[in-house]
């Protein structure tokens, strides 16, 4: 009976103990003020234009760091900040290797962009665009 009683206290206890306080969970401010725009605005540009910027992440690209065969795709998407900074960089593709290292050349650009503007606002919007690359 003893043991019996023991066990129960010590069950009882346990469970009485072991309760978890839930927290609150306060939803976390975005960092940045700005709403992001991606239409019915004049784009960002980058120094040289388009062909300029394929360019040089092509120049920034190590290609020895990239395993893989036949063509390899990836789309590259960030924002241009009104100062015409790079940030949220994000590289999608089938190859992480590939994804890594545009990243990486996309992140080391440091030539400033001309900022969108919309409705005579300098504002911070999103640029995107595919690359791929052939292995023979």
């Amino acid at each position: 009976m003893k043991k019996t009683l023991a066990f129960i206290l010590f069950l009882g206890f346990g469970l009485a103990f072991s309760q978890v306080k839930e927290t609150e969970i306060l939803p976390v401010k975005d960092q940045h003020e700005e709403p992001v725009f991606s239409k019915d605005t004049k784009s960002a540009e980058y120094p040289g234009g388009w062909m300029a910027l394929r360019k040089d992440i092509a120049d920034k690209i190590r290609m020895k760091k990239i395993k893989g065969q036949g063509i390899i795709t990836a789309k590259a998407k960030f924002i241009v900040n009104i100062k015409g900074k790079i940030e949220d960089i994000i590289v999608t593709g089938d190859n992480a290797d590939f994804n890594k290292e545009t990243e990486r050349a996309i992140k080391s650009l440091k030539a400033q962009w001309k900022p969108a503007e919309s409705k005579d606002r300098i504002v911070r919007s999103y640029y995107s665009f595919p690359l791929t690359i052939t292995f023979d």
